[in-house]
């Protein structure tokens, strides 16, 4: 087992230099970019896995093999920094793992602190790379990417699609180049009303949020047989959608069947006779009356 060269004036100095940075990020009311890992921490216990590279708000853990004395758990603070046991503050945004722990080993080497010292990284926890997801699925919030992360996997890790979900998501995504900073996709995550069209999956990036709405459905009441709210389906008509609800009860009139449909410059709703074969819209409301006689 490798042991720590003394020299007192310099752990001294760098005990010193550490303790006053974090006196420093404290004075400033900044998050505690740093701290001694407890001895309950165990890396095969903590969440977390292999990323690509680090940012503000994730968690490390140090380990220097062979001497426990100097394994620490240290979050990077709002400009991409940690503080090392020793070697003070560094700045480790936008940097890899593995290249964090080179440095920390050079520097112990450099130093004089250790003569071969063997370093490893482990991401504790991701906050710098999240996508969020909202809407229509079973647990909607932020998820960190780790490595990599698809539109298909994020769904799956938020628990799927609620019933009521749309075939279609969208992902909104930051771009300088779209007129108001935002760039607008939507993907088929679904073939409920499009059986015929594959679905569709995305590579996911730091900040998408992913919105799920509700299936666009239409209304249907009076006689038939059972009356309420009905998914859209492609090319769906008043016959179509007779047949999901039942069809007509025996008083129904096929000649006094309406349409309730918001009109597209006003908003307010407005009421037409159909036929049987006449197209039906998101949000139209059927309505089919009874005989006269």
């Amino acid at each position: 087992m490798r042991q720590l060269r003394i020299c007192l004036p310099k752990v001294l100095a760098a005990l010193v230099a550490w303790l006053a940075l974090g006196a420093a990020y404290a004075a400033d009311e900044m998050p505690h970019p740093g701290r001694l890992a407890p001895a309950t921490i165990v890396p095969s216990e903590v969440e977390g896995g292999a990323v690509a590279t680090v940012g503000p708000g994730d968690t490390l853990y140090l380990t220097v093999y062979g001497q426990p004395e100097l394994a620490a758990q240290v979050t990077l603070d709002v400009r991409g920094h940690i503080v090392v046991p020793f070697l003070g503050d560094m700045a480790v945004g936008g940097e890899a793992p593995s290249a964090i722990a080179k440095r920390i080993a050079d520097g112990l080497r450099q130093r004089g602190y250790l003569n071969d010292p063997q370093v490893a990284i482990e991401v504790l926890r991701v906050r710098s790379r999240m996508a969020s997801i909202l809407g229509s699925v079973a647990k909607p919030g932020r998820y960190p990417i780790e490595g990599s992360l698809t539109l298909l996997e994020l769904l799956a890790q938020a628990g799927g699609l609620k019933d009521n979900a749309d075939d279609v998501a969208v992902v909104l995504r930051k771009d300088s180049q779209a007129p108001d900073g935002q760039r607008r996709m939507e993907l088929l995550i679904g073939n409920k009303s499009l059986p015929d069209r594959p679905v569709q999956d995305l590579s996911l990036q730091a900040g998408d949020v992913v919105y799920v709405p509700q299936a666009k459905v239409f209304y249907i009441y009076g006689e038939v047989t059972r009356g309420g709210a009905y998914p859209m389906e492609r090319g769906l008509n008043v016959m179509r959608a007779l047949s999901l609800a039942g069809g007509l009860t025996q008083r129904a009139s096929e000649r006094r069947i309406s349409i309730s449909r918001p009109d597209p410059g006003t908003g307010e709703q407005r009421k037409q006779r159909v036929n049987l074969d006449d197209p039906v819209a998101a949000g139209d409301v059927i309505y089919v009356d009874e005989r006269f006689f």
